[in-house]
Order: C-alpha cells, then sequence, then structure tokens
C-alpha cells in the first residue's frame, strides 16, 4: 500500500509522513482514497496537493500539471447549523497530531480518474516540516475494447502527456487519460457512443473537428486528436470571495463558440491559458468545487482576446453559508454511495453547487444562504450508472438561510416498467435530440424519472416505477423550443403497470393553431378555444361549405393566453366549418 518519502527537518526535527490507501486503483474504482498523516504537532495545518507526474519519474517537475490542492487542520471540521460538511475533506482521526481525509473519486467527479501516475505532496504553510510525496497510480480498467491514437500539436508533432476526455454521446464523463511522451494515448471503455476530447496546458482543442467513436464488444478504435497551441493568454486570480485565501488547483473551463480550453490555477491561485484571438466564456468546473465549500457561479464571465492578452480575470468563488444534506437509499434502506447532489438558486439561475454521498449515503452540499427564495436540491445523477435503474424523489424550491442545515432524504425506488415511445412533428418528420421526463406522486415524496433523449429515429424510453405519471419534454438546451417546436398537450398520463407502455408524440412547428372544446351557446353562436403560441397573431375562418373555397374571416387576433375564447356570432342553422391560420 505504501507509497511515502519523507525527510526530517534539521531545524525542528520534526518527520511528517503521508500514506494513501488504496495507492492502486483502476480507473472504474467507486470508493474513495483515504489520506493518512502523521507526525504533526496538535492541530497544525498542512497543505495537500495532487499532481500528474506525467513522465512518470516520481518526482514533481517543472512540466508537472497541479490538478487539485487545499489546505487541512489537525482536528478540522466544517460545521454549518450544527451539521457537518462531509463533501469537504475533514479530519476523522481523534488522535493528536494526525489527520486521516478521504476524497471521493468515481466518476463524475471529472479528471478525477485520470489514468496516469499521480503524486500527492504534503507540505507545512508554516515550514515546519519538509514536504512528503506519496504515489498515487489510476489504471485503465479491465475492459475487451478501447480507444487507441496519438494527440498532436497544431497537427504535425506528438504532443507528450497530453490528456484524452472521453463523453458519452448522450451526455456525461466517461474517462480520461494521459498521453505518453510520444503523444500515444490508450483509454479501455465499455461498450458505447463517445466523444474524444483532446486537452493540454495552453492549447485548445475545437469540436467542429472532434471525433465520434461506437465501441461495440471487444472491438477497439484508433482515432488521432490534434490540438492548437494558443497564441493569446487569458490569465488572472482564483479566491475565496470570503476572505480572499488564494485556490490552488482549481480546474477552469474556457469556451469559444466549438473551441474548448481547460486551466488549473498554481499554487499561488494564479491561472493562465493560451487560446486564440476572439471572446472566450471561462467558469470554474463546480464537480470539483465541493472539496473547497465554495459556490460556482453559473454564467461565469466573458473575456476579449481579440486585442491581445487578457490580464486580471479574476475569479472569486462564494463561500458556502448554509447546507443541504441527507443520506440517499433505496426503498429498502440500503445506501448509495458516490452519488452527485446537485443545488442550484432556482429562476436567480446564479449559483450552483455539488455534493456527493459517501460509503453510508450521507451527502452535504454548501450552497449560499439568503440569496434566493427558491434554492433546489436533487439527487438525479445520468451520468452515474448506479442509478440508472433507479427514480430519485425530489423537493420543493424553498428558501435557506444563512447557518442552517436543511434535511432532504433521498429515496430511490427501482424501475419496474418503461415508457417509451417515437417523437414527430406534425408533418411526420422525426424529432431527435429533445428531452423528455416523468413525475410521479407517491407517499408524500414526488418522483422524476431520469431524462431520456430522442436517438436518431426519434425514440426514447423512460425507466419508471408502478403508479401513475405524468410525461412532459424538459426545457433548456436539448429542449422543443430550440427546434422550433412546441408541444400543446402535455402532460401526457401513463400508468404502470403494465409494464411497457408506448407512448407515441406528436408536437407541433411553433405556431401552429388548434381548435379545442367547440360548443353551441345560442341559436345564433358557436363558440370555442384556440390553442397556439402565446404572442402569436391568427386568423379564425369559416365556410358553409367544403367543397368550396368561400372562407371568410370572421376574427383577427393575437393570442394572449392559452386557451383563447373565439365565438361565431352568425352560426345560424346549418352546416358551418372552421380553420385557424396563422398571420
Amino acid at each position: 500500500m505504501l507509497l511515502t518519502t519523507a525527510w526530517i527537518c534539521g531545524s525542528v526535527g520534526q518527520a511528517a509522513t503521508l500514506t494513501i490507501s488504496p495507492a492502486v486503483t483502476s480507473n472504474t474504482y467507486s470508493g474513495v482514497i483515504t489520506l493518512n498523516i502523521a507526525g504533526l504537532v496538535s492541530g497544525e495545518q498542512v497543505s495537500l496537493q495532487n499532481w500528474i507526474d506525467g513522465n512518470t519519474n516520481g518526482v514533481i517537475d517543472a512540466g508537472d500539471l497541479l490538478m487539485d490542492g487545499g489546505k487541512i487542520s489537525d482536528g478540522e471540521v466544517m460545521v454549518i447549523g450544527g451539521v457537518t460538511n462531509i463533501s469537504k475533506p475533514f479530519d476523522s482521526n481523534l488522535a493528536a497530531g494526525a489527520i486521516t481525509t478521504t476524497l471521493n473519486f468515481a466518476p463524475p467527479l471529472t479528471l478525477e480518474n485520470v489514468v496516469a501516475q499521480h503524486l500527492y505532496r504534503l507540505s507545512s504553510p508554516s515550514n515546519n516540516f519538509t514536504a512528503v510525496t506519496a504515489s498515487f497510480i489510476v489504471t485503465n480498467a479491465a475492459t475487451a475494447q478501447r480507444v487507441t491514437g496519438i494527440i498532436y500539436s497544431n497537427g504535425i508533432a506528438p504532443l507528450p502527456y497530453a490528456s484524452i476526455v472521453a463523453t458519452p454521446t448522450a451526455g456525461g464523463y466517461a474517462g480520461a487519460a494521459v498521453a505518453d511522451v510520444n503523444g500515444r494515448y490508450s483509454l479501455n471503455l465499455n461498450p458505447g457512443s463517445y466523444n474524444l476530447i483532446a486537452t493540454a496546458p495552453n492549447y485548445y482543442f475545437d469540436f467542429a473537428t472532434g471525433v465520434t467513436v461506437v465501441l461495440t464488444n471487444g472491438v477497439s478504435a484508433t482515432n488521432n486528436l490534434t490540438l492548437t497551441r494558443g497564441t493569446v493568454t487569458i490569465s488572472g486570480l482564483v479566491y475565496n470571495a470570503a476572505n480572499s485565501n488564494k485556490q490552488e488547483g482549481v480546474m477552469l473551463q474556457l469556451d469559444s463558440g466549438s473551441l474548448f480550453a481547460i486551466a488549473f490555477s498554481d499554487t499561488n491561485g494564479i491561472f493562465s491559458a493560451a487560446v486564440t484571438p476572439n471572446f472566450w466564456k471561462v467558469q470554474p468546473i463546480k464537480e470539483r468545487l465541493a472539496r473547497r465549500a465554495v459556490v460556482a457561479s453559473q454564467n461565469g464571465f466573458q473575456v476579449d482576446t481579440t486585442s491581445g492578452n487578457v490580464t486580471n480575470a479574476n475569479l472569486g468563488l462564494p463561500k458556502g453559508n448554509a447546507l443541504y444534506y441527507g443520506r440517499i437509499t433505496d426503498n429498502a434502506n440500503v445506501p448509495f454511495n458516490n452519488i452527485r447532489v446537485d443545488a442550484g438558486d432556482g429562476t436567480n439561475n446564479l449559483y450552483s453547487a455539488i455534493g456527493y454521498s459517501d460509503a453510508n449515503g450521507y451527502y452535504a452540499v454548501a450552497v449560499l444562504g439568503n440569496t434566493s427564495p427558491d434554492w433546489n436540491c436533487n439527487a438525479s445523477d445520468p451520468d452515474n450508472l448506479t442509478l440508472a435503474n433507479y427514480i430519485l424523489n425530489t423537493f420543493n424550491n424553498t428558501n435557506i438561510a444563512v447557518g442552517q442545515a436543511l434535511q432532504q432524504n433521498f429515496v430511490a425506488l427501482p424501475v419496474t416498467g418503461h415508457i417509451s415511445g417515437k417523437v414527430r412533428d406534425n408533418l411526420g418528420n422525426i424529432v431527435s435530440g429533445v428531452t423528455l421526463y416523468a413525475n410521479q406522486f407517491s407517499g408524500g415524496n414526488n418522483y422524476q424519472s431520469q431524462n431520456a433523449s430522442t436517438d436518431g429515429s426519434g425514440n426514447f424510453s423512460l425507466g419508471v416505477a408502478n403508479g401513475q405519471w405524468q410525461v412532459y419534454f424538459s426545457y433548456g438546451s436539448d429542449d422543443l423550443a430550440s427546434h422550433s417546436l412546441v408541444d400543446l398537450f402535455q402532460p401526457y398520463t401513463v400508468t404502470i403497470p403494465p409494464t411497457n407502455v408506448t407512448l407515441n408524440l406528436t408536437v407541433y412547428t411553433n405556431g401552429t393553431p388548434f381548435i379545442s372544446q367547440p360548443q353551441r351557446q345560442s341559436a345564433t353562436q358557436f363558440g370555442f378555444n384556440v390553442v397556439g403560441s402565446v404572442g402569436v397573431n391568427y386568423s379564425a375562418q369559416v365556410s358553409t361549405n367544403l367543397a368550396k373555397t368561400n372562407w371568410t374571416t370572421f376574427s383577427t387576433f393575437t393570442l394572449t393566453s392559452n386557451y383563447f375564447p373565439i365565438v361565431d356570432t352568425h352560426a345560424t342553422n346549418g352546416a358551418r366549418f372552421y380553420r385557424l391560420l396563422k398571420n
């Protein structure tokens, strides 16, 4: 298990030690990494860093990448509202002068399980002992298929120690690996469809030149990727907005259209990314902020490099001052570990935070109190295969105050059936890439299925439990509106059992009107409701003979709500036919 090196500081005569368990594991390990530190002064604060040892020489070199870092003190526990924030590393060792703490490892904690040799560095901010390093090795999982290839710099020369990241085409994160000195990478994966992304410090990746691979059982794929060296830089300081402490090892994502880059803050909290002249959005990767008990900005910030380098692109991370906490189990009280729990400030959409459940299913998420009346916290985690066959309850949005700890327990129901079908538009065209979900209220809890996106044939499948469900289309980046479509009749009610129910749905081009609830109101009046798109102008027309083209407009209006009432005041005895036109 050991992988430790230690030296005695001559002026103090104290030796600190660091051991890591497990010291070697595969990238599909679903437990935690335990760090044991000894040889400290009672109450002493230490610094811990995680480096990628690209050349595997066991020494932190100038070219190695700092991936994470932070400080912890002997006996330190972060408590909010009388509850321990277990997402922030704390000392569980009661002995003075010794620290035992754990780090979450399993996906979807982005890049935490990158296949490489890692070096953990233990040091003393007060120079009380000489730094200690310990090796931690992440290996490829044993699978029958893999992706391999070479990562190139500017499409010409192999790029040493660049990284490959695989993301499922349906979304999420599958794994990552560091290339060797010749830019060669190898990443074992389960069967599936993946997008391959390359990353390296001061390089950017263009998704327009990206690669999608489909791995079937026992079949591997080879694909080369290229990264482009940036010509201008974005740099700044990452700090804790509550106390101005510098934040080292914070992962940042930079986006500009199809261009993508990542950067990490160094030991002084400074980040620098070389990019191309353009407008770039910069934001922290929130999956890795739970250990710091800070909250991420939902929107990040934008910088303009069209005129050259940008400095002082500083990022303050607000410190969490309120807490959601609870436990995640199934309906037999069996706990789920390594489940991501997401919190956000609802309609304000300014802040978000993440926590992870521990081995006993307990979780905690630090958020900002008194900033919004509709904070929410949910444990639906589509990237975690553990929940693939379960449905979790959800909670209503609520206000949370500074210093308050709010308990919300999640109980997962096993999937016992599926609601499946095909989505087409009113012209018969297949609708792909839109997302649906199902809701149910049961046992005093509101349950929501995992989201499901329609595939290239318009098919979807929602895993659900017994009971009555309401099916909806989702809102967001992959919603109907982004396809200029609208659904006018949701929700759709489905009851389980039977085990599998077919629900084929028709959606409509934006603005398509419908007549509903037709009824005679008097001897001369016939009325109906118009369903369409609010803000769109329509005409209601009438005809007495469908064999002719003598349609007459009797009302022109702008839809202000659904349903909008229309009355034909000349509806005497005799056949009359109605239609609606979008103007």
